[in-house]
């Protein structure tokens, strides 16, 4: 069964990122002129393959899986893009994840296709690691650094926006770790069970983005052609009276 699952959860990465390379690699819908500032807000959700808390009794990993959903901004002046994200998922018993980071890189244009090379750092806050009905973690929540990158793209819909829809490939890495421990009740009276986890690691996965932005196009070229001057006017005025000795 476990094999399976991990069959079913690869299989769904892989459709994901084929769907985002399909999406990377189609042609410009028309030639937009790049704007000089925007602003773009998004929300996400993204399967994620997690290696960030380890079971130290069995080698393990806690969740091998999960998913999260999150909001996204970005600014950009002309490529340069910085911004922020918050992403994470509650949990009900234990095991709650929540990130907040900052993101900065480069945001090209092509045509309606804007697509992004990211930089991101941040904190990670694990919360009541391995919880649940029957047992105690003895730390409520603990946060660690991280770093990691996203590359991917949005497309705008509309002549003017203000929609735009798009897709993340990203990876983050834990600067830090920790162990937490957690106590489980025994309901037959007999002794308590300590677990230890290992916090930090990796994860990696694909988000599906939905938004808004909002463009400042740039100004007009102004025209550096130049009227030559009109010549000068030779013919007579016959208004105008002759000299003497003039035909």
């Amino acid at each position: 069964m476990k094999c399976h699952a991990n069959m079913k959860i690869a299989y769904h990465l892989a459709a994901a990122a084929a769907l985002t390379a399909v999406t990377l690699a189609a042609p410009a819908a028309r030639a937009d002129e790049p704007t000089l500032f925007g602003f773009s807000i998004d929300a996400y959700a993204a399967p994620t393959w997690d290696r960030s808390i380890t079971d130290q009794q069995t080698g393990q990993p806690r969740q091998g899986s999960r998913g999260m959903v999150g909001l996204a901004t970005l600014l950009n002046w002309d490529e340069l893009a910085l911004g922020g994200v918050v992403d994470g998922m509650p949990g009900i018993f234990g095991d709650g994840r929540v990130s907040a980071g900052a993101l900065v890189g480069w945001q090209p244009q092509l045509g309606s296709h804007r697509y992004q090379v990211l930089g991101e750092m941040g904190h990670e806050r694990f919360s009541e690691v391995g919880g649940n009905l029957l047992s105690t973690p003895n730390t409520k929540e603990t946060w660690l650094r991280y770093v990691g990158a996203r590359l991917g793209m949005s497309e705008t819909f509309g002549s003017e926006g203000p929609f735009e829809l798009g897709a993340w490939v990203f990876v983050r890495k834990d600067l830090d770790d920790a162990t937490v421990t957690n106590t489980t009740g025994n309901i037959l009276g007999g002794d308590d069970t300590i677990s230890q986890y290992r916090l930090g690691g990796y994860s990696a996965g694909v988000a599906l983005r939905v938004g808004m932005r909002f463009d400042q196009k740039r100004p007009p070229h102004e025209s550096t052609v130049e009227v030559p001057d009109e010549p000068p006017n030779t013919r007579s005025d016959p208004l105008t009276p002759r000299k003497r000795g003039e035909g």
